[in-house]
């Protein structure tokens, strides 16, 4: 792909916002699928939920066929494959190049460090556990993939487990890019942490606070995950579908909306450079292993990857070109490579931006929203969270009210008191339900300020009344509440299965709604969770580990196994392919041929597939 500067995008987008207005004729689909609903859960990596998934009929890719499990969660007999080595950084002179994306391997952990409580949330008092040990798992794991269920049953009450580490930089040392080695995910983990930059409660040199978590994974061989093997008994699974992004959820999110692009660093709508301390520096602190100066999530998230001068790029762009990739990163760039918020709030607003508030400006990026007004295509993007009813009659709605309510002060008069009650109350709902990082169209600068456009972006009781009103649009994104998104810590994939039940259950209720409808499930991430499938070399950001993808729709084929390259690109080809809209800029993924497979691997890369390849439309 040739790489634009992203600026270059401010044109197309004053475009698409006269295109959203003017009177097209709206495109007609190539396939029966009518309706194309996308579902985004949260963190888990194909081999965390289907490593021990054996289907019916062909061959799959995960722990259990490669040996490296049993059927009944015990190590297998290639379970060396996956053994966690302790690693090291080789020292290297210059200052510009300590970080390194190949550590050297050094001997295998006697055991896997023991799982670590870091990000459960207590339901009870709504805190966040830190860095202390999981006493439900023991300290004498084996160091690799170990079955989470033999300690905590699946969808038992407080059955969350510790989230791990989920950052660019630690996910490519995880994997060196392509993941051809598979003992280091432990060891970065458990050196490098969140980063230095976290204030006086997070991660230090010596306790990155996080341990082995990262290794578990359900057991579907044992009854683990059952509507998620019931989905793929009875639909089409891939098992090759990657996160586009190595990180985290919010440059995940990002580039699900814009076929594999990512947010840029602007000063009102011109390129800068960003506060020194919103700068990533991967380099490791002085007399550590691998703790990095500055990588946290009150601190380093920018990279000017043009720069090989810049903290960490000289080593990626040296891996890049002994791959035969290149980095699509545009001169005096710097890219969003993790988590900060985006720049507007619910009702429009624009949030405050500076060196401390850790919210990315607004974008001109071209979005798959905008791209599908402007050809006439009707879609939304619902988060939970948006609607009034998603938060009043969410269950922790009364219990946040119950508290705010004795810490007002009685002395104030009515209606004043109850107004405040009942507005801190929603609020503080509100940020416990709402993902805002799963809303990424709320980072555009032309569908907030499009009054046509923003107005697609909508709550999750504005997704149940379209199913139920028959007034679903062609294209629907769906984004969970943060409690039922699967995500470690403070949600569990047994709440995200919940969730998909009651979604499909709604769909399929509707026969004409599901005779012309395509269910898409995926997660944004991996979660920084183990996985053992090969990744493809894109650019400087991506791909990312495989994630759990399902295709759910009366055309899917039947428990079927797909084994075509596919990453969050794949998204936008497929609806680009079905209302025959074009890729949405010269350097978005969707640009990228669709792969010519010798197994897991394209003969053709750089390629990424349209999904097509998990339906049947004879």
């Amino acid at each position: 792909m040739k790489s634009k500067h992203p600026f270059i995008y401010s044109a197309l987008a004053l475009g698409i916002a006269a295109a959203a207005s003017a009177p097209l004729s709206a495109a007609t689909p190539a396939t029966p699928i009518e309706h194309v609903i996308v579902v985004i859960g949260e963190n888990v990596t194909f081999d965390t939920l289907y490593g021990a998934y054996k289907p019916a009929k062909g061959k799959i890719s995960n722990l259990l066929s490669n040996k490296i499990i049993n059927a009944d969660g015990t190590p297998g007999s290639n379970f060396a494959m996956a053994q966690q080595v302790q690693g090291s950084d080789p020292l290297v002179q210059n200052t510009f190049n300590l970080y390194t994306t190949k550590p050297k391997l050094g001997a295998p952990y006697a055991n896997l460090p023991q799982p670590l409580q870091t990000g459960i949330l207590d339901p009870a008092t709504l805190t966040f556990a830190g860095g202390v040990p999981d006493s439900r798992f023991p300290a004498t794991l084996p160091s690799g993939p170990f079955q989470i269920t033999k300690y905590v049953p699946y969808g038992s009450a407080n059955s969350a487990t510790g989230d791990p580490v989920h950052r660019f930089f630690q996910m490519w040392q995880q994997t060196g890019g392509n993941n051809t080695n598979l003992g280091l995910f432990t060891w970065v983990a458990t050196t490098a942490g969140t980063g230095g930059d976290n204030g006086a409660t997070g991660p230090t040199p010596g306790n990155a606070q996080q341990g082995g978590e990262l290794m578990g994974f359900f057991n579907m061989s044992q009854g683990d995950a059952p509507l998620f093997k019931s989905l793929a008994d009875n639909y089409a699974l891939s098992d090759n579908y990657h996160q586009a992004i190595l990180g985290g959820t919010g440059a995940n999110f990002f580039a699900i909306a814009t076929a594999g692009d990512a947010a840029v660093y602007n000063n009102a709508g011109v390129l800068a450079t960003p506060p020194a301390n919103q700068i990533e520096n991967p380099n490791p602190q002085p007399g550590t292993d691998n703790f990095y100066t500055q990588d946290g999530y009150s601190g380093g998230s920018y990279v000017n990857c043009s720069d090989a001068k810049q903290p960490g790029v000289q080593a990626i762009l040296s891996r890049l070109k002994a791959l035969n990739s290149t980095s699509n990163c545009a001169p005096g760039t710097y890219y969003l490579v993790n988590n900060y918020d985006t720049p507007y709030n619910v009702d429009g607003t624009a949030k405050a931006l500076g060196a401390t508030k850790y919210v990315y400006p607004p974008q001109t990026v071209p979005t798959i929203g905008e791209a599908l007004s402007a050809n006439s295509v009707s879609w939304k993007w619902y988060t939970a969270g948006r609607d009034t009813k998603d938060v009043l009659n969410d269950p922790l709605y009364p219990k946040i009210h119950y508290v705010v309510n004795l810490q007002v002060p009685a002395a104030i008069p009515e209606p004043t008191r109850t107004a405040i009650v009942n507005a801190n109350a929603y609020s503080l709902t509100q940020g416990a339900v709402y993902n805002s990082l799963g809303d990424p169209l709320n980072g555009s600068s032309n569908v907030v300020n499009t009054p046509a456009l923003r107005a697609n972006l909508q709550g999750l009781d504005s997704f149940n009344n379209d199913v139920t009103n028959g007034t679903l649009p062609a294209v629907s994104f769906v984004v969970p509440k943060n409690l039922s998104s699967g995500h470690p810590g403070y949600s569990v994939p047994a709440l995200y299965e919940q969730f998909i039940s009651q979604l499909v259950t709604s769909v399929q209720a509707k026969p004409d709604l599901w005779a012309k409808t395509a269910i898409i499930i995926t997660t944004d991430e991996g979660g920084g969770s183990f996985d053992t499938g090969y990744i493809q070399n894109l650019d400087f950001f991506g791909d990312g580990p495989r994630i759990p993808l399902i295709v759910v729709s009366p055309y899917a084929k039947k428990g079927y196994v797909d084994h075509v390259y596919h990453d969050h690109a794949s998204i936008a080809k497929f609806i680009e392919y079905n209302w025959g809209l074009k890729p949405l800029s010269a350097r978005s993924r969707d640009n990228l041929p669709n792969p010519v497979m010798n197994g897991y691997h394209p003969t053709n890369k750089p390629a990424i597939g349209d999904l097509t390849t998990l339906f049947s439309f004879k």
